[in-house]
């Protein structure tokens, strides 16, 4: 069993991402809050549908950031993913770290040191969710501690005291017309940065004329439809 919970091994490992889903050069990394419990697909799980990974990467393709809505066009155009808390953890935990997050007391969410090289290394970083923000504070000193809900005005937002970082809700907690505004907000973040010699480029995409791969089937039937009220509270 892990030390920190009940697993033998966490997702992130059992799945080899660290040896088989890092990108050559980290342009983006995505925080999220928590796998979920033991029955919830996990993110790189290519043989499961999952709610955030469908939504995250059919509207990265759609703004021509990746060249597919593939997890392969994912890692190509630097993109990573990773959980603010590893371990998996059952519903009510998880609304329990959540909660505790949104002031920063996530006692799971502080251990989070697993973030920090890969924080350092990014060119960008997207924090989504409460567990994710409280994540990356602990794991960065240059975060600021925002007591404010990312639910609402200003968020969604590229962080002004710290560049690099853009923060907003949790894309399967946020209704539809949440959702496309964060992108928008994204996509427009993602252009400043690429403007920035220190920032990500998605150049290399724009330019590849790569053949367009289709996505996992268990996410083909997702996407381009809105995600159900149980989908909504999947996690990725």
């Amino acid at each position: 069993m892990m030390p920190c919970c009940d697993e033998p091994v966490h997702a992130w490992d059992q799945f080899r991402v660290a040896t088989e889903r890092l990108p050559t050069t980290l342009r983006c990394l995505v925080v999220g809050e928590n796998p979920g419990s033991a029955s919830t697909a996990y993110f790189y799980d290519e043989d499961r549908g999952v709610a955030v990974r469908t939504i995250l990467l059919g509207r990265l393709h759609s703004a021509r950031i990746i060249a597919a809505p593939t997890l392969n066009a994912f890692r190509a155009a630097g993109f990573l993913f990773d959980h603010g808390i590893r371990c998996r953890l059952a519903d009510g935990e998880v609304a329990t770290q959540r909660r505790l997050a949104r002031t920063y007391s996530s006692p799971r969410a502080n251990a989070a040191t697993h973030l920090a090289p890969f924080i350092r290394n990014a060119s960008a970083v997207w924090v989504m969710g409460y567990v994710a923000r409280n994540a990356v504070a602990a794991a960065c000193s240059d975060f600021p501690r925002d007591m404010r809900d990312i639910a609402r005005c200003p968020y969604p937002m590229q962080v002004s005291e710290a560049p690099k970082f853009f923060v907003s809700r949790y894309l399967t907690r946020a209704p539809p017309e949440d959702v496309a505004a964060i992108f928008r907000e994204f996509v427009a973040f993602w252009v400043r940065r690429s403007g920035d010699d220190a920032g990500p480029s998605n150049s290399a995409v724009q330019r590849s004329g790569a053949r367009v791969a289709r996505p996992p089937a268990a996410d083909r039937r997702r996407l381009g439809r809105p995600e159900s009220r149980r989908g909504s509270r999947l996690r990725g």
